[in-house]
Parts: structure tokens; sequence; C-alpha cells
């Protein structure tokens, strides 16, 4: 919920973020660390930065604001502009958000009475970062790949030959089933940090981290459902129509 403008300015930092944590975001994208300036309040932070407080108060507003897609939309879409509104997913998850989060937990200190929680974060988020990305490239340079052969043969752009190479190594209902069966990328955090729970949280930059987790958690769970319920779909349709057009090709050759 968006604060009351007319009182912003004069609030504390670290009041500012208990009450909403998306202006540690905020104030990250003005390349200003929250957890550094707890008892400045934004007016004041915002002049030593030469930064103009209103232009805070603005980019929390529009984050309000969805850019995304409506899955209606994305349903009635050919599948080349459903990948590419993934890859750009991607490049957000890849060059925004998780550069964010990691350099919050990078950045955390390890105080006695979350010691445990920095240390496991600490140690498994560099992990599951580096993971996530060659996930990402594997599925762009191989998965995508193979939908944009099997869009390009439905639209008369065809290599026979690439294309039966291509069909004999990959399956839409096997990476299907695959995507499907895959755990959660963000499973082993989602226990560490058990669900996200931060009511007995005392230390603010903790909270904001792990509000930001269960944000990206939720993003990946819409991410998931556009490739397995909106992207998939469409591919197996792609690839069945590849099928006769090659079984023709074959036909009168």
């Amino acid at each position: 919920m968006l604060l009351n403008s007319k009182y912003l300015n004069e609030k504390k930092i670290s009041d500012l973020i208990h009450d909403d944590y998306q202006y540690a975001k905020v104030l990250n994208s003005f390349g200003i660390d929250f957890y550094k300036h707890y008892d400045e309040n934004l007016i004041d932070l915002c002049d030593s930065k030469g930064i103009s407080s209103g232009k805070v108060l603005g980019y929390r507003n529009s984050l309000h604001e969805s850019n995304l897609l409506a899955n209606e939309y994305l349903k009635s879409s050919p599948v080349n502009l459903v990948i590419e509104f993934l890859k750009d997913n991607h490049n957000y998850f890849i060059k925004n958000k998780l550069p964010y989060l990691q350099n919050l937990i990078n950045n955390l200190n390890e105080n006695k009475y979350e010691t445990n929680f920095s240390k496991d974060l600490k140690f498994i988020f560099p992990i599951f970062f580096e993971d996530f990305v060659e996930h990402i490239y594997e599925e762009e340079n191989d998965f995508f790949n193979y939908i944009y052969e099997l869009f390009n043969a439905s639209q008369g752009r065809i290599n026979p030959s690439s294309l039966l190479v291509m069909m004999k190594k990959h399956s839409i209902k096997k990476i299907l089933d695959d995507h499907i069966n895959e755990d959660s990328e963000m499973a082993g955090i989602r226990g560490i940090t058990r669900n996200y729970s931060y009511k007995n949280i005392k230390d603010l930059h903790l909270k904001v981290i792990f509000q930001e987790l269960k944000e990206f958690d939720e993003e990946l769970t819409v991410h998931s459902y556009i490739e397995n319920d909106i992207l998939f779909p469409k591919a197996f349709e792609l690839e069945k129509k590849a099928s006769k057009i090659l079984e023709n090709i074959a036909f009168h050759n």
C-alpha cells in the first residue's frame, strides 16, 4: 500500500522502509544503500545526494503500474512474441532483480539474533544465482531456438534437414513433463527462510531481503505459468504442424 506522500519527506529511512519495503529498491535505483542511512529523513538524504525527493516518490508510484502483458493477450499472441516476453523477463531477472538481491545479501551484517540466516543466505544465494543463469541460457539457446525453428516452418521458412535433426533431438511433451516435474529453483531458499516468514525477524535489512525473495518467488510462479500454460501448448501445436510438413515433403520426394 502506498503511503501518503504528505508525510513521506519527514520520515526517517528506517520508518519509511519498515512501512513499505519497496522504498529500499527505489533508493537503490538512485544509488543509495538504505541500510547506511536509517536515521536520516528522506528529504535530507535526497538533498545530500543531489536528488529530488519528488523523483524518488514518483518512481515508487510507478512500481504499481504493471508493465506485464495480460495473460489473455499472450494467449492470443503468436509464439514468437510469447518467447520475446519471456526473454525480457529473463533479462530483468538476471540484470536487475538478482544483482539487487545479491547486493543486499552481501552487505547483510551478521548480528547475534539472525546469524544463521545471514550465513546461510550468503552461502546459498551465489550458488542459486549461478545455477539460475545457467538454466536461463540453456533454455534460451536450446529450447527457445527449437520453438523458433518450428514457428519458422509454420510460416514457410523451412530447412527440412535442420528441422528433422532438431525434432529427433527434442520433444515438446518431454520438455513439458521435465519442466513441470522440476522442483522450484527457490525451494532451497524457501526452506532456509521458512517460507520468507519475517514475523520474528528483528533486523530491517534482513526483513527487506525476505520480502524481496518472496516477491521474486511470486514472479517466478507467474513466469512458469506463462511457460507451462501458454508457451508449451502453442509449441506443441507447432510441433504437430511441423511433423505434417516434413511428412508432406518426404511424400513428394
